[in-house]
């Protein structure tokens, strides 16, 4: 009886590290949530980053040996690498002058902010966004611009150049 115990644990313990391991493996995708907030006039920009790919991608774009969850210096580090990736042109592809906002960790995600102000003819716009593909072909950018409560989506792979998205007009 007690041997049976005693292999049922150990079977449970190994198949915990199995899950554990399995949780692991990078998800080689990213999410951007582009907002039109009409009460500040701003563009809010939100890039979401699985904490798990952040870490692997800033140990080989940035040092070895960042440590995105005890280091605010190599979050501020990984930030301006993410942000340096990704940029937008408006409908006469002119480019528009993200300012950065700031990063935040929550659970298992990397949040890197930025805005713009919001101007009166934004009906679309021109995106890119290339984040960790120079280190993963596989990986995939997916963007939603969000206005009057209606999205439109993109996914952006490391063959996609710049790819235009027409959101909703603004509401009078």
């Amino acid at each position: 009886m007690i041997r049976q115990l005693a292999l049922l644990l150990i079977s449970m313990v190994g198949l915990g590290f199995f899950t554990g391991e399995a949780l692991a493996h990078q998800q080689k995708e990213a999410y951007t949530s582009i907002v039109f907030n009409q009460r500040s006039g701003m563009l809010e920009i939100q890039h979401r980053f699985y904490l798990h790919d952040a870490e692997h991608a800033a140990q080989q774009v940035i040092d070895k040996n960042t440590d995105l969850i005890s280091d605010p210096v190599g979050r501020d580090a990984f930030a301006y690498y993410a942000i340096s990736t990704f940029s937008m042109q408006d409908q006469q592809q002119q480019p528009l002058t993200l300012t950065y906002v700031g990063t935040e960790l929550e659970g298992k995600y990397l949040w890197v902010y930025q805005e713009t102000p919001i101007t009166a003819d934004m009906e679309g716009f021109y995106l890119k966004m290339t984040a960790l593909q120079e280190l993963w072909s596989e990986q995939t950018n997916h963007i939603n611009v969000e206005r009057n409560k209606r999205v439109t989506s993109a996914r952006l792979h490391i063959a996609d150049s710049w790819h235009y998205i027409e959101v909703a007009k603004p509401t009078q």
